[in-house]
């Protein structure tokens, strides 16, 4: 962009040659159209551009010195076409040239056309082959330069109006297939004079293109009054007021307005910039604000910023995007924000930041940094309900479709390269929550990302006389991503929490549970098959409620073995006082040999693995009934007692819950051969008693 800006001033110049070149050539009363070879040579030779005058020349002599150029082209040798300029008319008066200011009539521009194209291999028709000689050299140009600025204060100016017309700017990049087209460019301005406003008017229209099909379209307008001080390097520009028309596919049918308006001060001596009284207007959208920016070099900027309530939907409407469906129809329609821009050098501050959504008020501050693009973020928030901004619970569930085991995907989960750039430090917190009908307190969330390396070193809440503390890393630096996922749960009431979540009491108890896990890859089969770590869980002092494990293992044994007997009504409950296992992972296989869970008399145990990747599960369950409590309620076989009775779950993922877990009978008769054996031997032994009382009492004969 910096050679279109110097072929733009080049262009300038090239018209002030010519003024000078004309003005020669009039005064020693020659036809300029005679010298177009020569002109076109100079540029050349002088500026390594090709140009090509078809229209006339016409020129004045006294007492303006005047200069009309009629059909130009230009472009760079080799290049695409580059600009071409209908008509050009200036026309300076003698007298006050020669004494060091410029008064000049009417300046017209009119039908100048650019045509900026970028090639797909990235090179450009707007700036010459670096090998081209334009003649002069670094120590030349800066020395003009300088002098130029240095000179340049001790002008004035005096133009009674500018009028540039049928403006085009074409802009075609090749690399993304893109076109952006300016065209009705027009630009107006009253007598432009130093060192007091004058008034100026400018309009256009444009659209841009994706691959031959238009994708937006846009007029826009401005007015303001300019003011400018050469010898002090002030400007300003007051009630500057712009309006832009937008539609297109993006806006989905729609017709988008913007209207901002703003007063400019810049003094280029002391660098400083001053937006006031600064206003944007989108749809229902309303912001103000002001701005000061100070040292140019490293930009320190102060000011305020404000956006008025609003509501979201009608805004999304306007922009052309679906709204949000809610449960609570009277969310998202008071959105507000307030910020104090202050900070040092080459950073955007925003202190004493204020956003409010609804009854939630967010209060801290954020920064940017300009240098490396690091986001700082600290906002900490009082009391949100989160249900109300849930979408509304449909009438009809879709039906789910059946499992086809197809595995799991391979389709990239994490956005690598975004990872890799992204540069934050942020704290959010949130004083009380209500999600899922579930009260949830002392949120925190702290997540740093620099080089590749995402850490969440807090996701922390307290809930249900509990809390929840977890770590996640994110390491995307090397060429495969690594997650590390750490989670500890401590003295959650399990019972309190699901009657809130879904109004049921048919598990109490306190919850322990911690995990550290590893993942590497970047999709769910790599996350799956790469899996490693430990897990445990464990819970106290609860009750399974709505069925009696003993009770239900008695009725089935009496049903296996048609013992005829109908079990009571009891309470349908099974306490528990300690439930409990840790699991081992290694690349997704998840394997626990010491599943336990001591339940009013009995024990559950269990052992086995379960194969992710290969989506198969492989486990024994074992219930062991400890005492006889079921004297009065189910006649439990006393040779069943402290005998595991199994069950094997084997299987894939799709198999159904039928087939997949079944009771392993042989204990019964691994049972009942002890008991036969027990008695047996109880025979036995009363014999073998018997047997020695009898020879006692013949001993006992003998001896009388």
């Amino acid at each position: 962009m910096k050679g279109l800006l110097k072929f733009i001033a080049g262009l300038a110049a090239l018209i002030i040659v010519l003024v000078v070149a004309g003005g020669a050539i009039l005064g020693a009363f020659f036809d300029p159209n005679d010298y177009k070879p020569e002109i076109e040579n100079a540029a050349l030779e002088q500026g390594g551009i090709e140009l090509k005058i078809s229209g006339d020349i016409g020129w004045s002599v006294f007492p303006w010195l005047g200069l009309e150029v009629n059909k130009i082209d230009a472009k760079f040798p080799g290049k695409a076409d580059l600009a071409s300029l209908n008509q050009a008319r200036v026309s300076v008066r003698l007298s006050a040239l020669l004494s060091g200011n410029v008064e000049m009539q009417s300046v017209v521009v009119d039908g100048l056309k650019l045509n900026l194209v970028k090639s797909e291999d990235g090179s450009t028709n707007w700036a010459a082959d670096v090998s081209a000689n334009t003649g002069k050299d670094k120590t030349e140009s800066q020395s003009e330069n300088a002098s130029e600025a240095s000179s340049s204060a001790d002008i004035t100016l005096d133009i009674d109006s500018i009028q540039i017309s049928n403006g085009v700017i074409n802009y075609q990049d090749n690399t993304t297939a893109t076109t952006t087209t300016l065209n009705n460019f027009n630009m107006t301005s009253g007598q432009v004079v130093t060192n007091a406003y004058f008034p100026a008017e400018l309009s256009f229209a444009a659209t841009q293109s994706v691959k031959g099909e238009e994708q937006i379209k846009a007029k826009a307008n401005f007015s303001a009054e300019f003011y400018f001080d050469l010898a002090q390097q002030q400007y300003k520009i007051k009630g500057l007021e712009s309006e832009l028309h937008l539609s297109g596919k993006p806006l989905a049918g729609n017709s988008l307005t913007i209207k901002t308006a703003t007063d400019i001060e810049a003094d280029l001596a002391q660098q400083t910039l001053n937006l006031n009284n600064l206003k944007l207007n989108l749809a229902n959208l309303n912001a103000s604000g002001a701005l000061t920016v100070q040292n140019f070099a490293a930009p320190q900027i102060n000011g305020t910023l404000a956006v008025a309530p609003f509501a979201l939907n009608p805004l999304l409407a306007a922009i052309g995007q679906a709204e949000i469906k809610t449960t609570d129809p009277e969310v998202l329609k008071a959105i507000s924000f307030n910020a104090e821009l202050a900070g040092p050098a080459n950073t955007v501050t925003a202190k004493a930041l204020s956003l409010k959504l609804d009854d939630t008020s967010f209060k801290g501050g954020a920064s940017f940094n300009l240098n490396n693009g690091n986001i700082t973020l600290n906002l900490q928030g009082d009391s949100l309900n989160a249900d109300r901004y849930m979408p509304p619970a449909t009438e009809t569930t879709a039906a789910k479709e059946p499992s086809t085991n197809k595995g799991y995907s391979k389709d990239p989960v994490l956005p690598v390269d975004t990872l890799r750039g992204l540069q934050l430090d942020s704290k959010l917190g949130l004083s009380s929550l209500h999600v899922s009908n579930m009260d949830v307190s002392n949120i925190a969330l702290h997540v740093s990302a620099h080089g590749g390396l995402i850490k969440a070193s807090k996701i922390n809440a307290d809930l249900y006389n509990g809390n929840i503390r977890n770590n996640v890393t994110i390491d995307v630096r090397g060429k495969t991503p690594k997650i590390t996922a750490k989670k500890d749960v401590k003295g959650i009431q399990v019972g309190d929490m699901l009657q809130a979540m879904a109004d049921t009491d048919q598990l109490t108890g306190t919850l322990n549970s911690s995990s550290n896990i590893t993942l590497r890859g970047n999709s769910v089969h790599d996350f799956v098959n790469s899996m490693t770590g430990t897990a445990n869980v464990n819970m106290k002092d609860g009750e399974l409620k709505g069925i009696d494990m003993a009770q239900t293992v008695c009725q089935g044994l009496n049903n296996i073995k048609s013992l005829g007997v109908n079990a009571k009504e009891v309470d349908r409950s099974t306490p528990f006082a300690n439930m409990g296992a840790s699991v081992q992972i290694t690349n997704g296989v998840v394997s626990n040999n010491d599943l336990k869970a001591a339940l009013d008399a009995m024990v559950l145990s269990g052992t086995g693995t379960v194969d992710l990747p290969k989506q198969l599960l492989d486990y024994r369950l074992g219930f062991m009934v400890e005492k006889n409590l079921f004297k009065e309620t189910c006649s439990f076989p006393d040779s069943l007692e402290g005998v595991e009775i199994p069950v094997d779950c084997k299987g894939g993922f799709d198999t159904p819950p039928a087939d997949l877990c079944k009771p392993d009978f042989s204990f019964i008769g691994d049972a009942l051969k002890n008991k036969v054996k027990g008695k047996v031997k109880a025979k036995k032994e009363k014999l073998k008693a018997k047997a020695k009382d009898k020879a006692k009492d013949k001993l006992k004969g003998l001896f009388k």
